[in-house]
């Protein structure tokens, strides 16, 4: 039956931490689990300070974190971080594990201290000493002295120079004449300290006799206290004094006082080596291997796959860092927990750590994870060894999607960069100059002459109107018509391919003339207006030279005849184009990485497109990356923030707090759209006053027009100018500084809005009006 032991339950600035044993009797070499929890609801990190473990060994570890969202009106997160320590008891007697301390901010509070009864075994001084602190011992001369009534004591260590990362047996020695360890009443006392700029298992000091040698005609009993460190850094590592404690009464009766001895050691120094070059590694161990487990192997869109990769070998287990573990494009990984098992190898460190993650694959196929890599120093070798591990083959079958119950919003076709941003963008500044001098000064010259006709200015005109470029290649074209068709009910009529064809035009270049001439009706004189006629008039003065070129001479007839088989191989192959699986139909299919990855080459394409944007966040949102999706979105918003489908999208993910709200509001009309407002309220002001009008109800409202559109211009790029980014992950770490180990100051959760400031390599600084600043990694963001 499991004894559980509660030792505390304390509140440190909202945190709860608990401490228990799973039972509190056992014999020596048995194991007993210590189980610490701290919940808390704050966003500092909670500290938990170990006591030192005596009697104890620790066998293995495990780190879990845990988030649960609360209910009710209270709402918010609690984390729950829970260590576990696998400990084996080394000596009998009543072991005192001691007070746990737990820091969070400030404030440090301990619990109450574990005893725990450990009864004798058959073999004390066996358990306690491991087979390189025996050796150790063994070859090690007792003291010299003659005198039956003085201890001394000593500090052991297996050499003065060792490497980064070698394991070091530290042991302070205690030899007591057995004449005045008979007279002692309890064992002596041995404190071993540990060094700086290590890192440390648990000391065990042995309660009895670990060793017993007669010198001179006596015998001398052995006391010992015995630690193991790794050093972290080359340098020069101090060992500082080892000190003992005992007492002897004054006289032989029970009841006399004691007199108390203390005795220290001197301190010593080790040469801690760098490790050889060239430098690939920190990982310091021998007959390192690693295990990579996927399961299952055969999954579907949408379900979970448990991995883990396990580091097995001699060396400082609980110090080695996570294999680098590359998964393929589609999944979505998430670490689950690290486990640590330690098991002494003839009295070296060795065991084992267990990594795992939980990846969740957004698109179907069969996939590759590559092998592992891991690199090491190896001791015994003196040199650089490779770990690695076989590829493993994952199958992602279809599946249901991953947020079914959710509104699945449609595609956009493409509709291109909106006429008024690239008309603005192409003016410049020079155009803009202009737009803001010259109504004035067309305004104050029109004061003094307005009865002239001012139709002069406006260039040449034919009829009245002046002709654009479109016009007068449309005159171009009919004219090149006329030389080659000299009916005109012919040319206006549909019997013009065939008109062409009889003038020795070539069959594919006449289809093409007569769709070409209706596009251009059409595109002058339909409802829709011009359309692109950028486009529609390098076809006509493409079609132009081919058709101009069949009049050449005999001889210069090869070029019209390979530009008409150019021209068809172009249909052709735009035909074939349109043949290929497109993003939709990948949308369509269910493969949505594949789908996003082409949404996004085509946003990068044309970024001015705003249905490149909306469409590729249809993707993520559909796949479950919510915050890449309200990326999308946003920046499909600005720069179509009338469309009230990408508004629909948007009130799919509201935002997780009020001030992101407020960093990610698009307005009612980009920036350019005010400024072109503004700018046609200004040149219809100075029209007015052009022309004489004196009605100053007219004359105000076009001012306010221009001046009220252009503050809204102004404000919104000043909006749009700040340094943006939405978090892109479930939840990104705000940390005090930038790196993985400093603390973490608060957590934005996916869709979450920041100011972004300086870059530090992978991190980039942010800030937030609500008092938010630190560091987060520039993968977990993506900017605006």
């Amino acid at each position: 039956m499991i004894l559980s032991l509660l030792t505390a339950l304390l509140v440190v600035q909202g945190a709860e931490v608990t401490a228990s044993v799973d039972r509190t009797h056992l014999q020596v070499g048995e194991e007993l689990m210590l189980t610490v929890r701290a919940r808390t609801r704050s966003t500092d990190a909670v500290e938990i300070m170990l006591p030192t473990l005596n009697g104890f060994a620790i066998v293995g570890t495990r780190d879990m974190t845990e988030v649960a969202i609360s209910g009710g009106t209270g709402g918010g997160s609690i984390r729950t971080t829970v260590r576990e320590l696998q400990l084996r008891a080394q000596q009998p007697g009543a072991l005192l594990i001691g007070p746990v301390r737990a820091k969070q901010g400030v404030s440090v509070v301990s619990t109450d201290p574990i005893l725990v009864t450990v009864d004798s075994a058959a073999d004390r001084s066996t358990v306690a000493l491991n087979p390189l602190a025996r050796a150790l011992l063994e070859t090690a001369a007792p003291p010299i002295s003659r005198r039956t009534d003085r201890v001394a004591l000593t500090m052991l260590v297996p050499s003065d120079s060792v490497f980064t990362g070698q394991q070091v047996d530290l042991i302070a020695a205690a030899w007591i004449p057995r004449e005045l360890r008979e007279r002692m009443r309890r064992a002596p006392l041995l404190t071993l300290v540990t060094p700086e700029g290590v890192w440390a298992y648990p000391a065990a000091t042995s309660s009895g006799v670990a060793l017993s040698r007669q010198v001179g005609g006596r015998w001398l009993d052995l006391f010992i206290a015995h630690q193991v460190v790794f050093p972290l850094a080359p340098g020069r590592l101090i060992i500082p004094p080892a000190s003992v404690e005992y007492a002897l009464p004054v006289t032989f009766s029970f009841f006399s006082r004691e007199e108390r001895y203390t005795l220290r050691s001197d301190s010593i120094a080790i040469t801690v080596l760098p490790l050889p070059s060239p430098h690939t590694t920190n990982v310091v161990g021998e007959r390192v291997s690693l295990d990579l487990q996927v399961d299952p192997a055969t999954t579907r869109v949408g379900e979970p796959v448990e991995a883990s990769v396990t580091v097995s070998g001699v060396g400082n287990v609980a110090l080695w860092p996570e294999p680098p573990l590359s998964w393929p494009t589609g999944f979505r990984v998430y670490p689950a927990q690290t486990e640590v098992r330690i098991a002494p190898e003839a009295g070296r460190i060795a065991g084992s750590k267990t990594f795992q993650f939980l990846a969740v694959p957004d698109s179907s196929g069969n996939f590759v994870l590559p092998e592992v890599r891991y690199g090491y120093f190896d001791l015994g070798a003196g040199r650089y060894i490779t770990a690695t591990t076989a590829p493993r083959a994952l199958a992602v079958a279809p599946g249901a999607e991953p947020r079914a119950a959710r509104v699945l919003p449609p595609l956009l076709p493409s509709r291109g960069e909106v006429g008024v941003d690239r008309l603005t963008r192409q003016v410049g500044w020079e155009g803009w100059l202009a737009v803001l001098l010259v109504p004035p000064l067309i305004a104050g010259l029109a004061r003094r002459r307005w009865r002239r006709d001012t139709a002069a200015s406006t260039g040449p005109a034919e009829g009245g109107r002046q002709l654009t470029p479109l016009g007068q290649l449309e005159r171009e074209f009919l004219a090149v018509l006329a030389s080659h068709v000299s009916d005109p009910f012919a040319r206006d009529g549909d019997g013009l391919a065939q008109a062409l064809r009889a003038a020795g035009v070539d069959s594919a270049v006449a289809d093409h003339v007569k769709r070409l001439r209706d596009r251009l009706r059409a595109a002058r004189y339909g409802p829709r207006g011009l359309g692109d006629a950028a486009e529609l008039g390098a076809e006509i003065e493409q079609v132009l030279r081919v058709l101009g070129a069949a009049t050449a001479p005999e001889g210069r007839r090869t070029r019209p005849m390979f530009a008409s088989v150019l021209l068809l191989g172009l249909v052709l192959h735009s035909r074939a184009a349109a043949q290929t699986p497109s993003a939709e139909a990948l949308f369509e299919a269910g493969a949505l990485r594949a789908a996003a990855d082409s949404f996004a080459a085509r946003a990068a394409r044309e970024p001015r497109d705003a249905a490149h944007w909306y469409n590729l966040g249809a993707t993520l949102y559909r796949a479950g990356a919510d915050g890449k999706a309200t990326a999308a979105w946003t920046r499909a918003a600005r720069l179509a923030p009338r469309d009230m489908a990408i508004r629909r999208a948007l009130r799919l993910l509201p935002a997780p707090d009020p001030l992101t709200e407020h960093l990610l509001h698009v307005g009612w009309a980009t920036p350019a759209e005010w400024a072109v407002i503004g700018a046609t309220g200004w040149v219809l002001l100075w029209l007015t006053v052009a022309a004489g009008a004196r009605r100053r109800v007219v004359l105000g409202l076009l001012g306010a027009v221009a001046l009220g559109a252009g503050v809204l211009g102004a404000l919104e790029w000043w909006r749009r100018d700040q340094p943006l980014a939405v978090v892109i992950v479930d939840g990104a770490s705000v940390r005090a500084a930038p790196y993985g180990g400093a603390s973490t100051t608060a957590t934005i959760p996916a869709g979450g809005a920041l100011r972004v400031g300086r870059s530090y390599g992978a991190w980039r600084e942010v800030d937030r009006a609500d008092g938010i600043h630190g560091w987060v990694l520039g993968e977990e963001i993506s900017g605006l």
